[in-house]
């Protein structure tokens, strides 16, 4: 499956919110931020500023809780090449601006190639891109693509594999609802996300 040649829905090259996600939380400011907050993810160092982080300090109790979750999953048993694959591929099906250009650039720091980006930009039939796709249009996995994951995935990585995929599909939602803007020292890596019959509905205020 191509997504070659699909219209963009309108999404600035750089940065900033569009008329399809308005800022509707602000981010707290960083020099407001209590830092302890984050002490599951990167203790005791601070972390560095950025807006998803600035919306979870609009929710301590919901910040714990994700992110020590989200901590087991940056830790877990999946070669960390797959994992950021997924959720590159995630960011694009569900139109997330920021997820795809903060993977982006983890995925390069993992050995992820430009090629590789492309594959996943394009909706090439790749594995990975074959079990988010099933996952996140029939919330379910068909017999051949998990027979084809299993080959090199142990039962433990299989779990962790789609508990990832449904978590960044998660953040998405979050990021697209409250309207996370790019971090402005980051590239939005040629986002521009392709409309679908799956995806089109309009987003009213």
């Amino acid at each position: 499956m191509s997504e070659h040649g699909e219209s963009p829905t309108g999404h600035r090259e750089n940065g900033g919110s569009t008329p399809e996600n308005p800022v509707r939380i602000s981010p707290v400011p960083y020099d407001e931020w209590d830092h302890d907050l984050f002490s599951v993810i990167n203790h005791p160092r601070k972390l560095p500023e950025a807006n998803v982080l600035g919306i979870f300090q609009r929710h301590p109790a919901l910040a714990r809780a994700f992110l020590t979750f989200n901590m087991h999953l940056n830790t877990s048993t999946l070669p960390v090449r797959v994992r950021e694959l997924a959720v590159m591929r995630v960011a694009w099906r569900r139109g997330s601006k920021y997820e795809w250009a903060s993977h982006v650039l983890i995925g390069r720091k993992f050995g992820v190639t430009e090629a590789e980006i492309e594959e996943v930009r394009t909706g090439a039939d790749t594995l990975l891109n074959r079990a988010v796709d099933e996952l996140d249009t029939d919330s379910g996995l068909s017999d051949a693509t998990y027979a084809a994951l299993a080959v090199d995935l142990d039962e433990r990585q299989l779990m962790d594999l789609v508990f990832t995929i449904g978590a960044y599909t998660m953040l998405t939602m979050a990021l697209n609802t409250f309207g996370v803007e790019l971090d402005p020292v980051i590239s939005d890596e040629n986002f521009s996300f392709p409309k679908r019959e799956w995806y089109s509905h309009k987003r009213e205020g």
